[in-house]
């Protein structure tokens, strides 16, 4: 650990005693208040603060049962409790300080010990001891958090590359995080002036608000709000001056020492050289993909790993699917032609933004003469029914996301076909017919574009037509690859909703 850490170390287990006595007596509080009125207690303030900033994550990203909750620079953990004993989610609480980790697990102990009594649930939070600048030594896993939050702690973490850098990775996709901290705005004039702002808080370096911005852009996140509250600052620090007068019984240089350093702070604020605020960012979540297809050589797998490997979540379906969890990877059974089972799948997906139609009734390559009853219904129920049935139920379950979802059909070429391929030709020309309709209705909701698709090999349909027919015609047969590329053509907005031009080498 970094010297200038062990110093901050130190510092906060000495202090602790001084602290709970002249900053939150109740609650052992230890960051700057938010004052909605002049009439609010540092008490108060401080509560104000920490509601503010619940608040905030909550309206980004409500926290529900679900949620779990790192907490950066805990204290004595009262914030991190509260969140996790009302929504009965899960915390982690990490801090530098020896005594105040020892509070908040003492604390914890305390509460869950009358909720045993009570018959009631325990409140699901754990702490640790250690510094912020080491998270990827206590958490080996990436995106464990929904929430992460930090007040007034990341200016005292040395490490400030690997803080951030964990943070982005800790944090869900879609996940929040909410920082409280100190900000400078002015450069010290002088080294000696520099000393002694960065002594008042134990910084190890500057972070101006725009710097702070620029971080969290530049990993990644989206910054929602920014606010700076320098005015609460001074108000914290003025009133904590004025409160430790009463513990000065010249017994004790410290409460005089801490006296004169909230003093200076006051008027370091007001000289703009040091101030506070709040930043409240957003993880983007992973792009949704839905795709019909599941058995090994499938064009759908193919283009679903192709889609995984950009980093989409994946949610492939068939019917003879098994059920499969890994890492933004799903698989589940569905049949496509069945409303049931389309709900049961869709119930399962949180939000969408693309999905591939690469259904196909199998082998019913036969003249009209001589389909059966049951030939036709499977085509027809698998392309055009299921089509119907799992668009109806994607625009009645997200009609209200910001953005449309994109539609793709991967379907053979709308014009003449062979005798034995009639309902091709038929089911072709009514999904060309079906995506102009969608796109003239639905199109605050959804994309829908027509793929004319040849005969595709290494896949699952394709190697049976060839060994079918001929393995001669394998020869006219493209890779899949050559899909993958028109599918990447809809994601980057280069092709207009509708019919998509046949490219030369798809045959």
């Amino acid at each position: 650990m970094a010297n200038t850490e062990d110093k901050t170390r130190y510092k906060f287990n000495y202090l602790k005693k001084f602290y709970d006595e002249t900053w939150d007596e109740k609650n052992h509080t230890l960051h700057v208040g938010l004052f909605k009125n002049e009439k609010d207690s540092l008490e108060k303030a401080y509560k104000n603060a920490t509601d503010h900033l619940i608040k905030e994550i909550s309206d980004i990203y409500p926290i529900t049962k679900e949620s779990s909750v790192l907490d950066i620079g805990c204290g004595t953990g009262r914030t991190l409790i509260d969140i996790c004993n009302k929504n009965n989610c899960r915390g982690v609480g990490v801090d530098l300080s020896d005594e105040q980790i020892k509070d908040a697990k003492n604390h914890l102990t305390k509460l869950n010990k009358d909720k045993i009594l009570k018959g009631l649930p325990k409140i699901k939070v754990k702490f640790i001891r250690a510094s912020g600048g080491e998270l990827d030594k206590i958490f080996d896993k990436d995106s464990l958090f929904t929430h992460i939050i930090s007040q007034d702690a990341i200016l005292l973490i040395t490490n400030k590359q690997s803080l951030f850098d964990n943070i982005y990775r800790l944090l869900s996709p879609g996940g929040v995080l909410a920082i409280a901290d100190f900000v400078s705005e002015a450069p010290a004039n002088s080294q000696n002036e520099k000393k002694l702002i960065y002594n008042l808080v134990n910084w190890n370096e500057r972070i101006s608000f725009s710097i702070y911005e620029r971080i969290l852009k530049g990993l990644g996140l989206s910054i929602v709000k920014s606010e700076r509250r320098d005015d609460d600052m001074i108000r914290t620090y003025n009133k904590l001056a004025q409160k430790i007068i009463k513990f000065d019984n010249n017994k004790d240089e410290t409460y005089r020492n801490l006296k004169e350093r909230y003093e200076k702070i006051v008027l370091s604020v007001k000289d703009k050289k040091m101030g506070w605020a709040f930043f409240f960012a957003q993880k983007p979540k992973k792009k949704v993909a839905l795709i019909a297809g599941n058995k090994e050589k499938s064009i759908g797998r193919f283009l679903a790993n192709y889609l995984h490997e950009k980093g989409y979540e994946i949610w492939i379906y068939g019917r003879s699917a098994k059920k499969v969890d890994k890492h933004c990877w799903h698989e589940r059974k569905c049949d496509i032609s069945n409303e049931k089972s389309i709900k049961r799948l869709l119930s399962e997906i949180k939000s969408l933004d693309l999905s591939l139609m690469l259904a196909d009734g199998g082998n019913v390559h036969f003249s009209l003469e001589n389909l059966s009853e049951d030939n036709i219904k499977q085509c027809v129920n698998a392309k055009l029914v299921g089509s119907i049935l799992l668009n109806k139920n994607i625009v009645l379950k997200f009609q209200k996301q910001a953005t449309p979802i994109k539609f793709i059909w991967f379907a053979g070429n709308t014009s003449k076909k062979p005798k034995d391929l009639i309902t091709y030709s038929m089911i072709n020309s009514g999904l060309a017919s079906y995506i102009v309709e969608l796109n003239r209705h639905y199109s605050d909701i959804l994309e829908a574009y027509y793929l004319p698709t040849g005969l595709i090999s290494p896949s699952t349909l394709g190697d049976e037509f060839i060994k079918l027919l001929s393995p001669e015609i394998a020869k006219m047969a493209q890779h899949p690859r050559v899909l993958a590329e028109s599918l990447q053509e809809v994601i980057d907005g280069r092709v207009k909703p509708g019919m998509m031009a046949i490219k030369k080498d798809i045959i």
